[in-house]
């Protein structure tokens, strides 16, 4: 953070991004706007120069393709995610970004992707598809005590995860990391990952808060969002995931 502005670092927009993941990163600066907190929106693409600073980082969703696409840019990059989420920076990987932020993705033909590592687990592609909408009941504590969010999931992966306690939430309804545990995601520090799509912060803004929490409270600075300004989007949230829980069993369900 410098200057008091909050730096969200937004790891490979163009490649990973397919899912309206921008979402993410707008919920993040109009949440932290309410909450008085300016924002710098930092992009990292192939390439570019490692950073040197973030008090978020946030990965998107995209396909093999795309990850492929990266070459050799994730494996420069881990040690910075790596040392960072040590330090308490919240990161935030959604769809084929958790899978990126494992320590690798398995596909079913071909070599597999060297992931950022970030996640003690790998993505093995060729699971049973899953195209859900998607309740978790999170394992972290989230603001107002609420810890159900919902969402979306189409994926075909299942996640190995070393420690299995390591997991971001457990599975209301839907399919998760298909690894015969009803879990969902990993977890580790003020880092979670997910193939919750949606986008997700936006249509969890508890999560959000969360998250943003994590990040202002390792720098020794209040988080709380004037409920004035965030009234009409926390209805419009709660609005859309009573739909998602109104039509989770009706909707979609598995694709052989």
């Amino acid at each position: 953070m410098t200057a008091d502005r909050l730096t969200i670092l937004h790891l490979y927009p163009r490649q990973m991004g397919v899912s309206g993941d921008r979402g993410n990163v707008t919920a993040l600066v109009a949440r932290a706007d309410a909450a008085g907190i300016p924002t710098a929106v930092v992009r990292h693409d192939v390439g570019d120069s490692l950073p040197t600073d973030a008090d978020v980082v946030v990965v998107g969703n995209g396909p093999l393709s795309a990850m492929r696409s990266l070459g050799g840019d994730p494996a420069r990059l881990a040690p910075f995610l790596q040392d960072a989420v040590a330090a308490g920076v919240p990161l935030v990987a959604v769809g084929g970004g958790y899978d990126l932020a494992t320590r690798e993705v398995v596909p079913t033909e071909g070599t597999p992707v060297t992931g950022l590592g970030v996640f003690d687990a790998r993505a093995v592609r060729g699971a049973e598809r899953r195209v859900n909408y998607f309740l978790l009941d999170v394992r972290a504590t989230l603001p107002g005590g609420d810890q159900r969010v919902a969402g979306f999931e189409d994926h075909a992966t299942r996640i190995e995860n070393i420690d299995p306690t390591a997991v971001f939430a457990d599975v209301v309804s839907g399919g998760g990391n298909q690894d015969g545990t009803g879990t969902e995601g990993s977890a580790t520090a003020a880092a979670f990952g997910t193939h919750t799509q949606g986008p997700l912060l936006p249509l969890n803004p508890h999560l959000t808060d969360a998250v943003l929490a994590a990040a202002t409270g390792r720098l020794g600075r209040e988080y709380a969002p004037d409920p004035t300004r965030t009234a009409a989007v926390d209805r419009y949230a709660r609005e859309a995931r009573a739909v998602i829980t109104r039509y989770v069993d009706k909707a979609f369900k598995r694709i052989a």
